[in-house]
């Protein structure tokens, strides 16, 4: 069992048990070297002699995995969408210029985005938005719908996916907050910044890999995700906490690594910008919501759920 492919099923306890197993293997200390050649072995095997797609937002985790792929030679293209004017558009055409990268962009209006909205919400779970944690439904909700425009704007069946190295190499605020102290996020309190990543490894099976596949698999895709392969995930749980992060710098050796890869620092450096927000669809749905009558996001989010 890998964490890497969204195409096989895999439950809770199961995942959990994968991810205890995985940090239990104790090795030296990984370098840039060693982290860059175990992507590339996954990207490598996956992908050879078929045609497949990268979803780029011109972050850092994805324009590396779209590097690997340009100089392996491989077959491909890359996928970005957003509203007019949004930031993971306007890097991804730049990442994508730079390395010379077939580009496949669509710009939403906000009666396509509604469109596109009304539709994962028929492939996600329904919530019951009083009880569960809206916040983590609306990142559900625009996330998928970041992930189910790209790719159904292409014929490719196999996706690659930058997801997984925000958690493994400290690229949330809370690793900040792990490596100064603790805190709180979520209500939840912070640990060490190794148990804080091994406890967010885990929470992805319910917040990332049950939407990711229901994503792929309703549009009958493959999503493979190369920071999640055995080896990556085993090397970060072995790393010392000053080569992923210090007072200046989160995902240290990843944004290194992009440097030797030949990623201009306006790319390598880029913070984070989750994917609702790099594409602009978050505030789409604040003036989609205006437009329908509503004041609150959570307001128009409920009407569309009730149909």
């Amino acid at each position: 069992m890998t964490l890497s492919s969204f195409s096989q099923d895999i439950s809770k306890v199961d995942w959990d048990r994968h991810v205890d197993n995985l940090i239990n293997n104790h090795i030296l200390t990984p370098t840039k070297k060693s982290i860059y050649l175990s992507l590339e072995k996954i990207i490598s095997e996956r992908t050879e002699g078929v045609s497949f797609g990268v979803l780029l937002s011109g972050g850092v985790d994805s324009s590396i995995i779209a590097k690997i792929c340009k100089d392996l030679g491989r077959n491909f293209r890359c996928f970005c969408v957003g509203i007019r004017g949004s930031k993971d558009i306007f890097y991804a055409q730049k990442v994508s210029a730079y390395f010379n990268l077939d580009l496949v962009v669509k710009e939403y209006s906000l009666d396509e985005l509604e469109l596109l909205l009304k539709e994962v919400i028929d492939v996600l779970p329904i919530p019951v938005i009083e009880k569960d944690n809206y916040i983590e439904y609306i990142v559900k909700l625009t996330v998928s719908a970041v992930n189910l425009g790209s790719m159904k704007l292409g014929s490719e069946e196999l996706f690659l996916s930058g997801i997984g190295a925000e958690e493994l190499f400290a690229g949330y605020e809370r690793h900040s907050k792990a490596v100064k102290g603790g805190g709180t996020w979520r209500g939840i309190k912070i640990r060490d910044l190794k148990n804080e990543s091994i406890n967010g490894l885990k929470r992805m099976h319910n917040l990332v890999f049950e939407r990711d596949k229901l994503i792929s698999s309703y549009i009958s895709k493959s999503l493979l995700a190369p920071y999640l392969a055995d080896d990556v995930i085993i090397q970060a749980m072995n790393m010392k906490n000053s080569q992923k992060i210090d007072s200046l710098n989160n995902k240290k050796i990843i944004r290194n690594i992009a440097l030797d890869l030949g990623v201009p620092k306006e790319f390598s450096n880029r913070k984070k910008k989750g994917a609702q927000y790099g594409s602009g669809f978050d505030k789409a749905i604040l003036k989609l919501a205006k437009k329908n009558g509503f004041k609150l996001k959570k307001r128009y989010i409920e009407s569309l759920i009730n149909g």
